[in-house]
This record gives C-alpha cells, sequence and structure tokens, in this order.
C-alpha cells in the first residue's frame, strides 16, 4: 500500500471521529515540514512555529481536503504559504547559527566555523534570488522533490518551474564565480 493510500485510509478514520489517528500523519511527515520551513525561513523558532501551524491548520481543513493531490503536497502547500506570510510579515534578513559544539578542538572549531560561513554564505545567496526562484531551489534541493510536484505546489507548470530553477542555478553560480574572483 503506498502513502497516498495510507494516507486516505488515516484521514478517512479520522474523518469518521478518530482523531487520535492525526498524530501518524504528523510523525509521518514532521521533519520533511519542519525542514522546509527552515530552510526557508532560517530560523529554528520561526520553523517550529509554522511547523505546528501547518498541522493545525491541516486538521481544522481535514475535511475540505478532496484528495485532489496528495496530502503531502496540500499539507506542503500550507506550510509553504505560513512560510511566505512570515517572510512577508517580518522582512528580515536573519542568519541563525546553530549553537556551537560543547567545547570542540581547534581543528574541529576551524572546520564547523568554515562550514557554518558557507551556510551563511549560501544563505545570504539564496536571499537575493527572487521569492518564486528561492521557493524552487529550496523544494528542490533542499527537500529533494520533483518538477511535477514542485509545480503542483506552486501552482504552475513544470516547464516554468524548470526554467526557475536553470535561472536561479545561474545567478548563484555567478555570484559565487564573482566571490571567488574578488578574494
Amino acid at each position: 500500500m503506498g502513502n497516498s493510500e495510507e494516507d486516505r485510509l488515516t484521514i478517512e478514520a479520522i474523518l469518521q471521529g478518530d482523531s487520535g489517528r492525526y498524530s501518524e500523519l504528523v510523525k509521518k511527515y514532521q521533519r520533511f515540514v519542519y525542514f522546509m520551513a527552515l530552510r526557508m525561513l532560517r530560523n529554528s523558532e520561526d520553523a517550529d512555529d509554522v511547523t505546528q501551524k501547518a498541522f493545525l491548520k491541516a486538521y481544522r481543513a481535514l475535511s475540505g481536503f478532496r484528495f485532489e493531490s496528495s496530502f503531502k503536497t496540500w499539507l506542503t502547500t500550507i506550510a509553504l504559504n505560513l512560510c511566505r506570510s512570515e517572510l512577508m510579515r517580518t522582512k528580515r534578513e536573519i542568519v541563525e547559527l546553530p549553537p556551537h559544539l560543547a567545547d570542540p578542538g581547534e581543528e574541529l572549531r576551524r572546520e564547523h566555523e568554515e562550514s557554518e560561513h558557507q551556510k551563511a554564505f549560501l544563505g545570504k545567496l539564496l536571499e537575493r534570488l527572487p521569492p518564486r526562484q528561492r521557493e524552487v531551489v529550496t523544494l528542490r534541493i533542499y527537500q529533494e522533490l520533483p518538477f511535477k510536484e514542485i509545480a503542483t505546489l506552486l501552482k504552475s507548470n513544470e516547464t516554468a518551474v524548470k526554467v526557475n530553477f536553470h535561472h536561479a542555478m545561474v545567478s548563484l553560480r555567478e555570484w559565487t564565480r564573482k566571490r571567488r574572483d574578488d578574494l
């Protein structure tokens, strides 16, 4: 039985009164939604909030879910819209780094700092992309979604998604090359 069929049976049980089964969907998709939100918002607290809001919003709207797409796609659309709202609300460019390892050795500390520096640099480059290109890159690279599913999520067509991805990659390569040349 595939994920979609499992999800359908779980959702039908929930709609018939077995609300406790919703935790199955949360367990199944929580990491996926959280990491998508974290990549978009680059802040773990905001990603937690968006994840919780997405599952709550999906639960409240579950009776309106028509199985026209997979539950995962529907939930991701909800989370993506919440991320967009959060970005619009805060209009910020925050690079939040995870806490340093407790007392790492000097070599490990340097490697960690370099890795964090590269992540921060990539994050800043992603911020420079137009919103649609940033969404496509995040969903394609970080969430590893196929172009077809990204097109469904963004209510677009597969060709437009591929074009956005291509333009984003061209820009990212150019900006990275310029930085390397400046060093």
